[in-house]
């Protein structure tokens, strides 16, 4: 079983702080150390990582680790200690590298500012007070969304029910009362029973009614107790599939972007065996590769992107959702390349440089459009939308734990053996105009298993004969809508973060995020 998502990020800021950044550090938890940290440990740890690869993201999950520790364990004077809180927080904030860093850290610092203001009320003149509170609770809704925006579900109910307790402490108990409900809702439709009884304890006592446990456990009795079994049941359908991914990077401090889409016509038919036949149209007529990235106060890229493989290959699955192989690989690659190769040419702006930038990308068009890398990213989509969850029974909010082999995000050629956290988090409409919630939710978290990655890691050293550390980090979170009844999907959405530093070269460091969402809509819908 896997611990909340919210303690999962405290391990992992954790880890980026004690551990010695020539180490790898993992994000199955903290190692053991022999004392307590203390302030000096952490800023020696800050300037260590810097000194050691100042383009690291890890610096920032330092930095807030640190402030983290000044707000709750620190036994300096509360002024004192504060300050420095925030100074971390100021910079992180500021860093352009928090703009694409992994995505929960955005949402744990707002965590880290609703604590720093809620700290200061303890410590800071009366006078101050009600303005500090305010602070807290606006920095607690901002959590709310953020914690929802990366799917960390039960981070978002407790910024929730804090936002509640805030209001409550200024004395506006009708927005306080009604933050409250807010959360119990939540905690309704996300199964965290265990709040969802602490907070209508609270919610009659603030209500000025009885709070005791029978008043409780009859609040309790209706609430819903969720477990779904997931079954491959295709039918012959048609469908509009729609995909959107956004990419953000660091390109010599400034934040660069891309934007890359594609619409296209998929039909399922059922095949001669009993299987089923996917098909697909119009895979070319709105494709949009995102190979020019726009960079922040340049009117002419300086950078390009691998283009994006956004149109789907034809497949076959068996009777039973087993995958069985693409049908027109070689072809499609064939006329995708050269769709591609000409909206490169047809989007690059004037100059010697971006002649030389075109060629690139249309060598590298070659290479990540290829047969064999299509056939790759099919399989491995149909993997993660639909075979790996054919008869699966879960309960709802308990994580679950495999292991599966993935590619590599930023190096699609290389895959590597990931641990994968996942779970069935709420029942929820399958489109947004539907009324009843019959379709599930699953959230899963993968990243790189250590083992495997040191591997990569060493083989790097060798082959490209690196003096110097080289290091990888990479974290993948997705959420899925699907039919449990037939397993026909309706959304995916996922945010994939990733840093590389193999040299000494700004050019040698890849710091990088990517925002995929893909919706399915039915003939009938």
């Amino acid at each position: 079983m896997r611990t909340p998502r919210g303690m999962h990020a405290r391990a992992f800021l954790t880890c980026a702080i004690i551990i010695v950044f020539a180490n790898s550090c993992s994000l199955s938890g903290p190692r053991a150390v022999s004392s307590a940290p203390q302030a000096k440990d952490f800023e020696a740890a800050i300037a260590r990582i810097a000194r050691a690869d100042p383009g690291s993201p890890a610096v920032l999950s330092a930095q807030l680790a640190y402030a983290e520790f000044l707000l709750s364990e620190a036994s300096d004077s509360c002024e004192e200690r504060l300050e420095r809180a925030q100074e971390q927080l100021v910079s992180v904030d500021a860093s352009p590298k928090a703009r694409v860093m992994f995505p929960d850290g955005w949402a744990r610092l707002a965590d880290l500012e609703y604590r720093l203001h809620l700290a200061r009320t303890a410590c800071g003149s009366e006078a101050d007070q009600a303005n500090e509170l305010r602070a807290a609770a606006a920095a607690a809704r901002r959590a709310v969304e953020l914690y929802r925006n990366v799917f960390d579900y039960h981070s978002m109910v407790v910024m929730q029910f804090d936002a509640g307790i805030t209001l409550h402490q200024l004395g506006e108990n009708t927005a306080a009362l009604a933050a409250l409900e807010t959360a119990i809702d939540m905690d309704r439709e996300y199964g965290f029973q265990d709040d969802a009884s602490e907070n209508y304890k609270l919610l009659l006592t603030w209500s000025g009614k009885p709070a005791d446990a029978a008043q409780v456990a009859e609040l309790m009795q209706d609430f819903p107790q969720r477990q779904v079994t997931l079954k491959f049941g295709w039918h012959p359908s048609d469908a509009r599939i729609t995909l959107e991914t956004r990419r953000e990077f660091l390109n010599d401090g400034q934040i660069g972007a891309s934007r890359a889409v594609a619409t296209f016509e998929r039909h399922i038919g059922a095949n001669d065996d009993g299987g089923w036949i996917v098909s697909h149209a119009h895979r070319l007529t709105q494709y949009e590769p995102g190979v020019w990235a726009t960079i922040q106060g340049s009117q002419t890229p300086p950078i390009i992107l691998p283009p994006a493989a956004l149109p789907a290959v034809n497949f076959k699955v068996s009777a039973a959702g087993e995958f069985e192989g693409v049908t027109d690989s070689e072809s499609f690659a064939t006329r995708l390349a050269t769709k591609t190769e000409g909206l490169i040419r047809a989007a690059a702006p004037p100059g010697d440089l971006a002649r030389s930038l075109t060629r690139e990308a249309v060598e590298s068009a070659a290479v990540i459009l290829s047969p064999g890398m299509l056939e790759a990213a099919t399989a491995e989509n149909y993997q993660l939308e639909t075979a790996m969850w054919i008869g699966a029974t879960l309960d709802q909010g308990v994580w679950y734990e495999i292991s599966a082999p993935l590619s590599l995000p930023g190096a699609p050629r290389v895959v590597l053996q990931n641990q994968i956290q996942f779970a069935f988090t709420r029942m929820v409409p399958c489109t947004a105009g539907a009324k009843k919630q019959t379709c599930v939710e699953i959230v899963f978290h993968a990243t790189p298993e250590e083992q495997s990655l040191d591997q990569m890691m060493r083989d790097l050293r060798i082959q490209f004969w690196l003096d110097r550390f080289t290091y990888f980090t990479a974290s993948t979170e997705v959420r899925i809508v699907t039919d449990p009844a037939t397993l026909m999907n309706y959304a995916r959405e996922e945010w994939v973060s990733w840093y590389g530093s193999l040299g000494k070269s700004k050019k040698d460091k890849v710091l990088q995020s990517e925002h995929l969402v893909s919706t399915t809509s039915y003939g009938a819908d």
